[in-house]
This record gives C-alpha cells, sequence and structure tokens, in this order.
C-alpha cells in the first residue's frame, strides 16, 4: 500500500480532534504536480545549501511556504498535547497518593472495596493515558516519515535539492523532539507496574467490570499491542492500535524510518547525507 493511502487510512482510525493535525499529504502532491508542470520550460533555479537561500519559482516558494506551515501545525499540536501529559501525569500521581492517604483507619473510604473501586479507576486512566502519550509518539515520527517522502517525490519530479537541507530543519522542530515524552511514558509504564504488579500488565482483569484491558508496551523502543478477548475497546486504543499497525508496516518498507527515544526518526544516510557547500544550480 503506497503511503498516501496508508496516512489517509491512519487518519480515518485516529480520535477526531486529531485528524486535520496530519501532514496534508496530497495537497503537497499537487503542488508538486504544478511546479513539475514548470520543469518543461526549461525553468532554472538556484539552490544554496550552506545560506538557505534560493532563486525559486512561484510554485516552488509556495510549496515551501506549504511545508513550512505544516511544520507550525505539528508543532503548535505537539507541544500543548506534550504540555497537557505533563499536568496530566502529576494529577494522576496526586490521585494515587490521594488514595493512599485515606485507605488507613481514619481514612474516607468506608470500605475496602470502595478504595479497591478507586484504584481500578486511577488503573484504567493511567492506562488511557499512557496509550494517548504512545499516539502523541507514533504521530510525531508517521508526520515525519510523510515530509521525508514528500521532499523525496519533490527532488525526483522536479530535480531540485531541497530534501537534504529541509529534513536538516526538520529534525530540529519541537516535534521532532521525543526525549520529554518518552521520559513521560516510561514513568507512566513504572507507575503501572509498581502499583498493579502482575507478570504481564496486558493481562490484568478489572475486578469491577470484569473485563480485560489493553496495555501498550514501549520498553525497548519496541511497540507492543496485547488485546485480551472480551476487551472493552475504547477509541484511545483503537486509534493507538491503528497507529502502531501503520508504523509496524511502515517499518517493513523503509530504511528511513524508526522510533527512537530522543528524535521522532533515524534518518537514513541519503537523506542526511553531506550537502554541498558551495551554490548548485538545478535545471529541471
Amino acid at each position: 500500500m503506497k503511503f498516501g493511502k496508508r496516512l489517509q487510512l491512519q487518519i480515518e482510525r485516529t480520535l477526531p480532534e486529531w485528524r486535520d493535525k496530519f501532514l496534508s499529504y496530497k495537497i503537497l502532491k499537487r503542488r508538486i504536480k504544478l511546479i513539475s508542470a514548470e520543469c518543461f520550460t526549461g525553468h532554472t533555479f538556484l539552490l544554496t545549501a550552506s545560506r538557505g537561500t534560493a532563486r525559486l519559482s512561484v510554485q516552488e516558494m509556495e510549496f515551501i511556504r506549504l511545508l513550512n506551515v505544516e511544520l507550525e501545525k505539528f508543532n503548535e499540536f505537539f507541544i500543548d498535547k506534550e504540555e497537557d501529559f505533563v499536568i496530566g501525569l502529576q494529577e494522576l500521581k496526586e490521585r494515587i497518593e490521594n488514595a493512599k492517604r485515606n485507605s488507613g483507619l481514619n481514612g474516607k473510604y468506608s470500605s475496602q472495596n470502595e478504595f479497591n473501586e478507586e484504584m481500578v479507576k486511577i488503573r484504567k486512566d493511567l492506562v488511557t493515558f499512557h496509550g494517548e502519550m504512545v499516539l502523541l509518539k507514533n504521530y510525531s515520527s508517521l508526520n515525519y516519515t510523510g515530509l521525508v517522502k514528500i521532499l523525496k517525490k519533490h527532488d525526483k519530479h522536479t530535480g531540485g535539492l531541497l530534501r537534504n537541507p529541509f529534513i536538516r530543519k526538520v529534525l530540529h522542530q519541537p516535534f521532532c523532539s521525543l526525549e520529554l515524552l518518552s521520559k513521560l511514558v516510561k514513568e507512566c509504564e513504572n507507575k503501572l507496574q509498581s502499583m498493579f504488579p502482575s507478570n504481564n500488565l496486558g493481562e490484568t482483569v478489572d475486578p469491577v467490570f470484569g473485563e480485560a484491558e489493553i496495555y501498550i508496551s514501549t520498553r525497548d523502543g519496541q511497540d507492543d499491542v496485547r488485546m485480551l478477548q472480551g476487551a472493552n475497546v475504547e477509541s484511545i486504543f483503537r486509534s493507538t492500535v491503528a497507529a502502531l499497525q501503520t508504523i509496524h508496516d511502515l517499518r517493513k518498507g523503509s530504511s528511513s524510518y524508526t522510533i527512537s527515544g530522543s528524535s521522532c526518526s533515524r534518518v537514513d544516510e541519503e537523506a542526511l547525507g553531506a550537502v554541498s557547500e558551495e551554490e548548485t544550480r538545478v535545471s529541471c
């Protein structure tokens, strides 16, 4: 399946409020066709990698403007979600501490069952919270992969040399920095393991509702989805499962894609190959 179709499928399966935050892949593809049409006129432009300047056509400048708009969209969404996660994890930790303090003889819980019910709620919120963070991690990597592919398509069809310098810029964007997010994911996993220990967190059964839950693991950089029969699959889990399936499929077909702890992707040598410091004239 081509990347564009795979991306569209992922968008359709993700959380509704996330759908307009992904790469506008089709729009960028159409813009490349307009640039490519100019090539037949014998149009030439200059690309200066060292100074980041170029003499470009109107269509080329519009394509670059759209790329920068995409970066702003990714960064704004990613930063907002990351801030929410920092606050949200702290609130969950405080709920756990409050539950512990109120579990004694002088606590507010009238029975052990009432305390257990509160802990079940906290666990479900932790698992859901963890799933959404994994979803954001995959959001970052999927959009990065889309940028790499659209830039590769641009250079192939126009003879331009935009891919390398633009990818270097992308790698310094907030949405491509996963160090804090990975730390939050790990902290959430550790909290789940310490509060609700079991041989396999993915096989935890809800003592109140009698339903198995999904646990999405990112330990050792490997995403793993475990879903038991009869699981109560909410939208966050469906979206995350769909995202991880997309990531898995992309990994099988590309050496330029992976998820690491501190960056949205490991870039193939071609994408980050040495960029000439000299001004290069490109003829379409």
